[in-house]
């Protein structure tokens, strides 16, 4: 009898990064480009053609995109959002209204250059942003419902609808058809999951995984866009926006849920780690709107660092404040 093969592993030693699944193929999407663009001036993905053109360089995004909007719209129920509206809902409007308004002042005090070489896009993709799956995976063991069902609303939230209508607002083309158009397309596949999921339980199983299963594609996709010669240049600013974007979304949720709803607190530290799907958003604002074309590179780039910090930070930062104020001593 035959040994039995040994079973590498690979996708469990992905999900032990953060964010791996993506994470890691972004990186080795990057290293493909680097190579082949940033030393052979060669684009690997244009000369093999289709379908790994498509497959692995940034010219199948949006399908990539769409599918995950699909996805996340089959696991949305409307009887989850419900129970959220007491809990959930007034500390993401508060975090989102911050957010936006600094995003605003942001554009008008430094343009979209930026300071520090942080562009205003890179501020508006990640402050408006929270990782709905790691919050789910960090609030499970202690949360109560209200806790769990704020996922679906933080889920909405942080699709590219919310951050494409903002930045529609600014450059030369201002909002106009163009980026109506981009929302309807965005919604459409939402909604239409939404919709199919709440129909037929079997459709919500069958795709209950579906985001997983293209997270690395769209990982490889976002990688051909960055050169890591380029990229290396904005470790600076990825940790310095990653610290803003802790103190700009925990601060003002974290405030209102302690004195005002008189939680824990976790709720708000929970949420402070960037969704992957916020680097796909600079690319989506750029196919609307030309005036975010040049900061889309350096966009992902500073992104891809926050991802990972955030990510890796949040699951100590709620063990730091479940200590402080553990969970069992609030009413729930």
């Amino acid at each position: 009898m035959s040994e039995e093969k040994k079973n590498v592993n690979i996708w469990k030693s992905l999900q032990k990064v953060p964010a791996g699944t993506m994470l890691v193929p972004l990186i080795i999407g990057a290293i493909i480009t680097t190579i082949g663009q940033g030393i052979f001036n060669v684009d690997i993905w244009a000369v093999l053609g289709n379908p790994m053109k498509d497959m692995f360089s940034s010219s199948g995004q949006m399908l990539i995109i769409g599918l995950m909007l699909f996805f996340t719209g089959t696991g949305v129920k409307v009887s989850d959002l419900k129970s959220a509206l007491g809990r959930s809902v007034p500390l993401i409007i508060v975090r989102l209204v911050v957010a936006y308004a600094l995003c605003a002042l942001y554009y008008v005090l430094f343009g979209f250059e930026g300071v520090f070489g942080i562009p205003f896009l890179a501020v508006a993709c990640a402050i408006t942003s929270a990782n709905a799956a790691l919050y789910m995976g960090i609030i499970s063991p202690f949360g109560d419902e209200a806790d769990k069902a704020g996922f679906g609303i933080m889920l909405i939230c942080s699709m590219p609808l919310l951050p494409i209508l903002f930045l529609g607002f600014y450059g030369t083309s201002g909002f106009g058809i163009a980026q109506v158009m981009q929302i309807i397309a965005l919604l459409i596949p939402f909604i239409l999951g939404m919709i199919l999921g709440s129909l037929d339980a079997d459709i919500r199983k069958v795709f209950a995984g579906g985001n997983a299963t293209i997270l690395p594609f769209l990982g490889f996709e976002f990688g051909s866009t960055i050169n890591l010669f380029k990229a290396l240049g904005m470790i600076p600013q990825g940790i310095l926006l990653s610290i803003a974007y802790c103190i700009i979304v925990i601060g003002p949720s974290y405030f209102v849920e302690r004195n005002i709803l008189h939680r824990p607190g976790y709720i708000s530290v929970a949420s402070a780690s960037l969704a992957g799907v916020a680097l796909a958003i600079p690319a989506m604002a750029a196919s609307s709107n030309a005036a975010f074309e040049p900061f889309v590179s350096s966009t992902i780039a500073i992104l891809a660092f926050v991802l990972a910090i955030t990510n890796v930070t949040a699951p100590f930062l709620v063990k730091a404040e479940l200590q402080r104020h553990p969970a069992d001593n609030m009413a729930k």
